[in-house]
């Protein structure tokens, strides 16, 4: 219980942490980028504990799925799973595990290359509607990212005063506090993908 107690303060700890400055924003994104089948206090829960994990999986998925085995020694990942009796579920990064002989794999790690970015792009359009093809690549990745942006914001307007309590945002008007959110909003899923 007491591991458990630890745990479940650490995603509101890591998020302070994490909005606390740009640098540490960033970090942040760059372990979410390859998380990105966890919800976001997942995926602080992992961040906080191995800020370098790429991809993450439950024993059993390495296990039965991907025929990985866990590396001797390697310590899991806790997640809060209020169904199980002591709380926590684990998970393993890649890292932590080794093929089985002749038939393990390891799963193919996205990764946007030069080759795949008009694909990209064109499939995010056909969600988010046609960009302006004079903006170039980042032009247009930026463009779908602050319409996906408006999307989550409206979703987080309820959430403002929480998300404003001991950051910069703080000591910014309404307004202010809105276009601030939104900007970050749109770099930071701009940045990931």
């Amino acid at each position: 219980m007491r591991k458990y107690k630890l745990i479940s303060v650490l995603p509101e700890e890591t998020a302070k942490e994490v909005v606390r400055n740009e640098e540490n924003w960033r970090r942040y994104l760059n372990t979410a980028s390859g998380l990105y089948k966890y919800p976001f206090k997942e995926q602080l829960l992992i961040y906080a504990q191995r800020p370098d994990a790429t991809a993450c999986a439950s024993i059993e998925i390495w296990n039965e799925k991907m025929h990985c085995w866990i590396n001797k020694g390697a310590k899991g990942i806790a997640l809060i799973d209020e169904d199980s009796f002591s709380g926590l579920k684990y998970v393993f990064d890649i890292s932590d595990v080794h093929k089985a002989r002749r038939i393990g794999r390891f799963p193919n790690l996205w990764e946007m290359r030069e080759e795949h970015m008009e694909a990209v792009i064109s499939r995010l359009e056909k969600t988010y509607g046609d960009t302006d093809r004079e903006a170039g690549v980042v032009g247009r990745i930026r463009e779908i990212a602050g319409r996906i942006a408006e999307d989550c914001y409206q979703e987080l307007a309820s959430d403002m005063e929480y998300l404003k309590e001991g950051s910069f945002l703080e000591k910014l008007d309404e307004l202010n506090v809105e276009v601030r959110i939104r900007e970050t909003l749109a770099d930071s899923i701009a940045y990931i993908v």
